[in-house]
């Protein structure tokens, strides 16, 4: 059945275009709870005196065909380690895309490491490499590739990038699970990666996170950092370099081996929707998707579309607004707080340590760094333009056609209002 798309706009007072209750979302269960009684009734917690975490990184590396896995209190953690795990001096610069979440930065700033951000490609928000390219210089340390919302950057051309100037590539693939590039799984080539465990991840023990690599040392530096550079496995406690603890509890560990086992479900669930969604959305004049590169894979972290500014006469708030009256759970300020990472405060007054403009200006290092407004201009140009939802995994293909179908009415009553609409008074853009 096609949906006639002149029904009047809920935030007009019409009926709302989503009718159909989401299930209840339950992601934890009988699984976890058996795990969690193994840990309790062994009486440790302790992740280098128990079984789960060690478990669970001999599962995780090898899911990913990787030698090894080191599991950390957080995604922030991991990414933290990842980042400490090459010893780069004060100073050095990494370069990260204008559109990430905090936790990829905190630990370069905890570092002394000075942010350098890649402007993103207007068609994924995924970091542009050739704004890579132009922000390499002698000072520069590491690039650290985000994978935006689950859709995979482009790996091959930044990979080059390293492998051309010697500067390691880190993944961050805390919203990545299940996503591809060329076929493969992300967080497999890059010389180390890292995933988070958080709340709002594909997979989730609250918190935590894991980091991945092929790289002996790496291993063994990234074990020592989340751990008070306590050599455990030689029995020596003399640190010789300043480490956090961020490790793992065997509690923590229990629940992520019970994830892991519906991993599979979970990614597949959200691909069929994401897809579903995306080929409803292919009809709707004036919506672009984020492009999807040949041989990759998509997993929906959060699906997102580009709005025709022109066509529909209203920035992106407007349409977002919109949609939520309509029943859609959607957003236009991405996950950044309504602009790219830089123009935080965080950055904008260097503020990163109290009383302090390290590491941004440092007189020991030669740092001076500021970031102004323009800096990435297709990063924020994009705050008015894209529109972010939640396509989850207990969605049915009902919600999906629903929120379809509320997409394309708002497009058609926004359109119509602009007077530049071209499409038929009804659309095949939802099904039913």
């Amino acid at each position: 059945m096609k949906f006639d798309l002149t029904q009047r706009l809920a935030v007009d007072g019409g009926e709302p275009a989503v009718r159909t209750p989401i299930p209840v979302r339950k992601r934890h269960g009988e699984a976890e709870k058996r795990h969690l009684a193994e840990v309790i009734d062994s009486d440790m917690l302790f992740f280098y005196l128990g079984t789960k975490v060690r478990d669970l990184e001999r599962r995780f590396a090898a899911l990913y065909g990787k030698k090894h896995c080191v599991a950390s209190s957080s995604g922030t953690a991991a990414v933290h380690i990842a980042v400490a795990s090459f010893q780069l001096p004060p100073g050095s610069e990494v370069i990260t895309p204008a559109i990430t979440d905090m936790g990829s930065l905190t630990g370069i700033l905890y570092q002394g490491l000075v942010p350098v951000f890649a402007d993103v490609e207007p068609d994924t928000l995924n970091m542009d490499p050739e704004s890579v390219r132009a922000a390499v210089t002698p000072r520069t340390g590491a690039i650290m590739v985000v994978h935006h919302a689950g859709l995979a950057a482009d790996l091959d051309a930044l990979l080059e990038i390293g492998r051309k100037t010697g500067i390691p590539v880190i993944e961050d693939c805390a919203q990545a699970y299940g996503s591809e590039y060329a076929g493969a799984r992300v967080g497999q080539r890059a010389m180390i990666s890292s995933f988070s465990l958080n709340h709002f991840k594909h997979i989730t023990a609250g918190s935590g996170g894991m980091v991945l690599t092929d790289d002996d040392r790496l291993r063994y530096l990234a074990s020592l950092f989340l751990d008070k550079c306590y050599q455990r496995e030689e029995g020596i406690r003399n640190p010789f370099f300043l480490a956090p603890n961020y490790q793992m509890t065997e509690m923590q560990g229990a629940v992520t081996l019970a994830q892991l086992e519906r991993l599979p479900e979970f990614t597949d669930r959200r691909w069929r929707s994401g897809t579903r969604l995306s080929d409803h959305l292919a009809e709707v004049n004036g919506i672009s998707l984020q492009q999807i590169r040949p041989g990759s894979k998509h997993s929906y972290f959060l699906f997102l579309f580009k709005l025709d500014l022109e066509k529909f006469g209203c920035p992106a708030e407007e349409f977002a607004a919109a949609l939520r009256s309509e029943g859609v759970n959607a957003k236009a300020q991405l996950i950044t707080g309504g602009r790219p990472v830089y123009l935080y405060d965080i950055f904008q007054k260097r503020s990163a340590f109290p009383g302090s403009n390290y590491p941004f200006v440092s007189r020991d290092t030669g740092a001076d760094r500021s970031y102004p407004r323009g800096l990435c201009p297709v990063a924020e140009d994009a705050f008015s333009r894209w529109i972010t939802l939640e396509l989850l995994e207990n969605y049915t293909d009902q919600n999906v056609d629903e929120i379809a179908f509320a997409i394309a009415k708002v497009a058609y009553h926004f359109s119509r209002r602009a007077g530049s609409f071209r499409q038929p008074v009804t659309s095949g853009a939802a099904k039913s």
